[in-house]
This record gives structure tokens, sequence and C-alpha cells, in this order.
């Protein structure tokens, strides 16, 4: 009898482990670490990620070549993103880079020049040099209901030519003058979808709209506007308000406003570049959070670490989550240890009985 109690007494102590492993990680699977793993980062704790990220890769050696590649395609946005890199990581560029950069800027930004250029960018976004010539010279224009109206004679010019009209920068449009109807009636409440159509009207141009965006967008459109009622629009018999369905507007809404928080954190230049990595709703929420920590500095980032890097420094694994991944490794271990131990000691009584016959 005693001997039978030592035999359960060991059997429940060799056992015990594994018994106290399966209570945690029947605890955390009741509190379903899996079904929201991932949680929002704060805006210190994405800056101070991407910031030690960035340390680690932007050096002389990285800026040379795409420094040497931005002078020889005169490219202004890109020379402006890395000569920002290079001051904000104490990256001394050779003195003949510098001049030939400012060489560039000035032959591009010169009295007469600015103003050719500046007219032609106002009328059409895809003659902008840089960031800081659409800011100048495009936003004014296009921010206005006269860069929708804009839109429209395009449309208009393309379909008397019999060319192919784009139905997302006219649905972008009649949705953009519909809401600035709307802002005027409701005291700005429909802002934030004018903001973004304009934004997005503008990445279109620019051509900074992801493929997938731009299908999602398009069949958003397809959505929202009342393509069967452009006739009527032409006849003047309705205004821009009536070709749009509203009640189809939550999507563009929730992508509108996160852009528009991108253009609050940098700019709406910066904006309409920083659209690029954007390819659904979610994401654009991401970059707004990105903009939040990092503000103007946003564009380097992506430069140095690439969309993915940066997008996901915005969530990181929940602790109930962590817990419960090891928890389960810690059972799945133990399992194997005792069935290994188990299988060794048959083997071993297997060998010693073995043995034991031979001598006899």
């Amino acid at each position: 009898m005693i001997q039978r109690v030592l035999t359960f007494l060991s059997l429940g102590l060799r056992l015990l482990p594994f018994g106290l492993t399966l209570v945690c990680v029947l605890w955390m699977v009741k509190q379903s670490p899996f079904a929201a793993p991932l949680v929002e980062r704060t805006s210190d704790q994405i800056e101070a990620r991407l910031t030690r990220a960035m340390a680690r890769d932007v050096d002389l050696a990285w800026l040379l070549p795409r420094v040497q590649d931005a002078i020889i395609q005169e490219d202004l946005i890109q020379m402006d993103v890395l000569v920002g890199l290079a001051n904000d990581h104490g990256v001394v560029l050779p003195r003949t880079m510098v001049e030939d950069m400012i060489g560039i800027d000035a032959a591009t930004h010169g009295l007469f020049a600015r103003g050719i250029r500046c007219g032609a960018c106002a009328v059409d976004i895809t003659g902008c040099d840089s960031l800081a010539q659409i800011g100048a010279c495009a936003l004014p224009f296009e921010l206005t209901p006269a860069g929708d109206v804009n839109a429209l004679r395009r449309a208009g010019v393309d379909y008397v030519a019999g060319e192919t009209i784009d139905r997302l920068d006219v649905g972008l449009a009649l949705v953009g003058l519909g809401a600035t109807g709307a802002v005027i009636a409701t005291g700005g409440s429909s802002y934030t979808i004018k903001a973004g159509t304009s934004v997005l009207r503008m990445a279109r141009r620019l051509g900074t709209l992801s493929p997938a965006l731009s299908a999602r967008l398009t069949g958003l459109m397809g959505d929202a506007v009342k393509w069967d009622r452009l006739g009527d629009l032409a006849a003047l018999r309705i205004g821009p308000a009536d070709m749009v369905n509203s009640a189809k507007l939550g999507e563009l809404t929730e992508i509108g406003g996160s852009l528009r928080r991108v253009a609050d954190n940098t700019s709406v230049a910066e904006a309409v570049s920083l659209v690029r990595h954007v390819d659904n709703a979610q994401e654009a929420a991401q970059l707004a959070r990105v903009t939040d920590a990092l503000g103007p500095k946003t564009r380097g980032a992506f430069e140095v670490l690439g969309k993915s890097r940066v997008l996901r420094a915005t969530a990181r694994l929940s602790d109930l989550a962590l817990g419960a991944g090891v928890a389960i490794y810690a059972l799945v271990m133990q399992i194997l240890v005792f069935g290994a131990q188990q299988c060794g000691n048959i083997c071993l009584r297997s060998v010693g009985r073995a043995a034991g016959g031979r001598r006899a």
C-alpha cells in the first residue's frame, strides 16, 4: 500500500510542472490573447524605434550613391530628402556634391525660371519639380474648387478628343466639389473629405497613388458617384453635390481623415508624396500615426527603412499574446521532453532485461 502511494506521489511530482503549465495555457487561452494580438505603440515609442533603426543604416557610404543618382537625374525632391537625412544624422557630404546641388537648385529656381515653372506647375501638377514648388504653386490652385473644375475640364477635353476619361480623377473632383458646398452649408464639417479628395486627386496626377489604392478608390467612386446623371450635370440641371451619394462615402472619409492628419503633421505637398505608401484605409491610418511621431522626417524614414519596416513600427505584440505564445511553447517542450524520457526509460528497461537474460 505504501509502495503504491509512493509510486503515485512520484508520478504526480513528475507531472506537476506539466500540469501547472497546462493550467496556465488554458487560463491564457480563455482570455483570447490572439483575438487582437497587436497593440498600437505610442508616438514616443514609434519615434524611438524608427530613429534607432535609421541611425544604424544612415552613414556616408549609404548616402553617397543615392545623392549622386539624384544629382545626375536633377531630382530636387530626392535631394531634399537625402540632405535632410544627412543633417539629421550628422553626415557631412562632400563639398563638390553640395555645390552641384546648389547649382541645380539655382538653375531651377532662378527668378525667371521660377515664374515660368510655377505657372506650369499650377496648371498641371506633373510639371512641378519639387515639393516646395508643389506647395507654393500647385496647392493654392488645386485646393480650391478651381482645381476640381480643372479636372472636369480635362475630362471634357479627353471626351471631345475621343480619349479615355480618367473616371477616378473625375469622381474625386465631383466629390470634392460636392464637399465644398457642404463645407459652406455645414460650417466646415465636410472639410475632411474635401482635403482628402484634393490630396488623392493631386497624387493621381503626380503618379504617387499606388495601384492597389487606385483600384480601391475607383471602386468607391463607382458606388459614390451617380454616373448616370452626368448628362444632367453637363446641362447644368443639377449641381456637383447632386452627383454624389453621401451614404457611400464612409471609407473615403476615413482615408481622407488620415491624409488630413498626414498633411497637418507634415504639409499637403508631403502628403501627396507620402500617399504612395498607402494601399488601403488601414495603411492610411498607420501612415498618419507615423507622421504623428516623426512629422516632416517621415519621408526620410520611408527612404531609409522602406514601407514594411516603417508601418510595422506602429504596432507590437501585446504582453498577453506574447505570454500565451511562450506558455504554449513551454507546454509543447514539456510534452516532448516527458515523452522522450518515457521512451528512454522503456528502452533502458528492455536493454536491462535482455542483458539479464543473457547472463542467466
